[in-house]
């Protein structure tokens, strides 16, 4: 009888599904093999890579995703955020070096030749919002906010013209236009993203 009650209580509890256990894949990144990991039941998956993709990563050494792996690039974005990036791909060592402002190809990578690589410059807010907040308004010539739903804001040019902007706008904007980042190349785009700052020369 009390094995019959305990058999009864059990089936009461909630059944607990078990976790899904994570798909482990290799990129080439920096001319090094790295493990990554992912989630193959997460939602919005089919989104995030084309059935091309699906298909040759299943062949080759880098069996990653993109998204994986501009995942583990901006790890502070969110895949909205991650939207105005691409993949940088170098051919003579076969790997990724970095990621790019520009539109994607079927892998995820830069579709023109890219001439950038994006760092992260600071993960201020304020001067998101400061940057963000002088595109939404036009008050600065030259920033844009990016219509691609990835609230996204962007300045370009000579790296003297930005760092002029950036001062401009005042606060804590004026801080990332000190930034070693800006002043070493002669021509930048400073992307503000979910509370990110990068720096792209």
């Amino acid at each position: 009888m009390r094995s019959l009650l305990i058999l009864f209580l059990l089936s009461l509890l909630p059944q607990i599904a078990p976790a899904s256990q994570p798909v482990l894949c290799t990129a080439r990144i920096q001319g090094k093999d790295v493990a990554l990991g992912y989630d193959k039941d997460e939602e919005g998956l089919n989104r995030n890579f084309s059935r091309r993709e699906i298909f040759f990563t299943k062949w080759g050494r880098d069996t990653c995703p993109s998204y994986v792996v501009l995942r583990s690039l901006t790890p502070e974005l969110t895949d909205e955020q991650r939207q105005p990036f691409c993949l940088r791909h170098d051919k003579d060592s076969d790997s990724i070096i970095g990621h790019d402002l520009g539109t994607r190809d079927a892998y995820g990578r830069c579709e023109k030749p890219a001439g950038a690589i994006c760092q992260r410059v600071n993960r201020t807010t304020d001067a998101a919002v400061a940057i963000s907040g002088a595109a939404a308004r036009g008050a600065i010539k030259g920033v844009q906010a990016l219509p691609d739903g990835s609230g996204a804001a962007i300045i370009s040019g000579s790296s003297g013209y930005v760092t002029t902007a950036l001062t401009s706008i005042g606060g804590a904007a004026s801080a990332v236009a000190a930034s070693p980042m800006l002043l070493a190349g002669a021509t930048v785009s400073v992307v503000a993203v979910g509370g990110t700052i990068y720096a792209c020369r």
